[in-house]
């Protein structure tokens, strides 16, 4: 080999490298092997030193001079001194000095160099192999561990078999017992007596005619005598136009004085109402000299000049027209529509308010309402527009404690019941339907008999501690057996994780157990 091409090889690798290469040429020289195989030998072991010496940072690598490129780019060589090993590994460690030489250079290519999956798969050693062997075991060791010791679990919901007790049983509440007595089928009862009073303004429809007659005062004298006249009730009095107004009441008119040999007159006040109905009986006052009341009964003889009235107000209040009127069909209505729509809404609303929450009234157990009182201010055919009519009465209720219902039917119930069933239903009675028929009221002795009719819905009793220590460990099959002879057990769903394990965990508190 020139020594200019040893130089650089000496510059890359250490002596002792550079001797074991030449006796591995004398070797090869020795004993030729196929070109491939050489090559490829070569090729590795170059790279396998050349990963021993690239790893320290301190490494570098020195240009050749100018001279010495010149030098071996001027040698010539012959094609069959190309072919021989020491110049094919001469030309090897050449392009592999260049290339080194560019990691130099480019500090990112070698990094990428040292990451490469390539690097990777040529140079990981055998001790990092078996490392990474044991590494895949181990790590397949703590997740079967984890997968079938810590984090396996089972979860399993069991539907029970249901089955329906009918109940049927004719039932006494009474309100003279304060307790129940359920081997008798009694139980206490309440009786109320709610009263209500209730007034309403109603309208009138009907038309009456409104005729007033005009009334006022008048002053009778008696110019005629000194002794006094006796005038009776409803004596006439007659204005100049001829209208009638007659005494309202029995008067006596004094006697006239004499005074000088003259007759002074004497008076009385008296009240007068018009004949008829009117407003043209409205008049103005009437008085001397122009106007005056003559007394039509006296005429024809000497008192009609003698007795005769002024007055000295109008007479007023006459009149004549349509006003309304309270008919009899009016009343009747104001009196139905204040027991409906008054006073029977005024005592089912008390029965909502005043009855205690939890007691139950049928719709048999309430009395009809009595009417106490109807009354009205008014009467048929006064002349009104508007009447007020009130209404007074009472409704009585037995009712009873639905919780002592439900106590004596679960305890009926619980006497026909096998020990192994249980309630399907948290809270057992209050929940079902329950029908009432047959009532039998009796408001005076204050009691109800009744037919109650309803239904209980029981599982089997399932003890789920048992059937966790029954099933711990086992696959599905061995489960599949086990669910089919418990009794009771309608349908069961498991799931268990993680998703590859196939039997149920053997700690108990990893198995979780519902029951619907």
């Amino acid at each position: 080999m020139p020594e200019e091409s040893k130089k650089k090889v000496i510059d890359i690798f250490p002596p002792k490298k550079i001797a074991e290469k030449e006796q591995e040429q004398k070797n090869e020289t020795l004993t030729p092997e196929p070109e491939e195989k050489k090559s490829f030998f070569y090729k590795e072991e170059e790279l396998n030193i050349k990963v021993n010496y690239l790893e320290p940072k301190e490494t570098t690598f020195e240009k050749p001079e100018q001279e010495e490129k010149t030098e071996v780019s001027e040698g010539t060589i012959s094609p069959e001194e190309k072919n021989t090993p020491e110049n094919q590994k001469e030309d090897f460690l050449t392009k592999e000095f260049s290339f080194l030489q560019d990691l130099q250079k480019d500090d990112s290519k070698k990094r990428t160099f040292l990451k490469s999956s390539s690097f990777k798969k040529f140079f990981l050693s055998k001790n990092q192999k078996i490392g990474i062997f044991f590494g895949v075991i181990g790590a397949a060791v703590i997740f079967y561990y984890f997968g079938f010791f810590v984090l396996a679990r089972a979860e399993i919901k069991i539907t029970s078999r249901k089955l329906e007790v009918p109940f049927s049983r004719t039932v006494l509440i009474d309100r003279n017992v304060s307790s129940p007595n359920f081997d008798n089928d009694v139980i206490p009862g309440n009786l109320f007596v709610f009263k209500e009073n209730v007034e309403k303004e109603f309208s009138s429809t009907g038309q009456g005619k409104d005729e007033k007659k005009a009334q006022g005062t008048i002053t009778i004298y008696n110019n005629f005598s000194s002794a006094p006249q006796i005038l009776v009730a409803t004596t006439r009095f007659e204005t100049p136009d001829n209208k009638i107004y007659r005494l309202d009441s029995r008067i006596v008119v004094p006697g006239a004085a004499t005074k000088d040999g003259k007759i002074v007159p004497s008076s009385i006040d008296a009240k007068v109402t018009a004949d008829k109905a009117g407003p043209e009986y409205n008049i103005e006052p009437c008085n001397l000299p122009e106007c005056k009341f003559t007394i039509p009964g006296f005429k024809g003889t000497e008192k009609y000049e003698g007795f005769y009235g002024v007055s000295t107000s109008p007479m007023a209040g006459g009149a004549l027209g349509s006003i309304p009127m309270i008919t009899a069909d009016d009343m009747k209505v104001a009196e139905k529509e204040i027991l409906e729509n008054g006073l029977l809404p005024a005592i089912n609303q008390s029965l909502l308010n005043k009855v205690p929450a939890g007691l139950k009234i049928l719709p048999e157990a309430k009395s009809g309402v009595k009417i106490n009182k109807l009354v009205s201010d008014a009467n048929i055919g006064d002349m009104r527009e508007k009447f007020n009519v009130s209404a007074e009465g009472e409704v009585k209720a037995i009712a009873f404690d639905q919780n002592n219902l439900f106590e004596y039917i679960k305890k009926t119930i619980e006497k026909e019941k096998e020990q192994n069933q249980d309630y399907a239903d948290y809270e057992p009675c209050q929940t079902a339907e329950i029908e009432y028929s047959d009532a039998k009221v009796d408001f005076n002795l204050g009691t109800i008999k009744v037919l109650v009719k309803t239904k209980q819905i029981f599982c089997e009793k399932i003890n789920e501690e048992t059937l966790k220590n029954s099933i711990k460990g086992k696959n599905r099959n061995q489960l599949q057996e086990i669910f089919r002879n418990t009794k009771g057990v309608e349908e069961v769903k498991i799931n268990l994780w993680p998703w590859w394990i196939k039997k149920i965990p053997s700690a108990l508190d990893k198995i979780k157990i519902s029951v619907d």
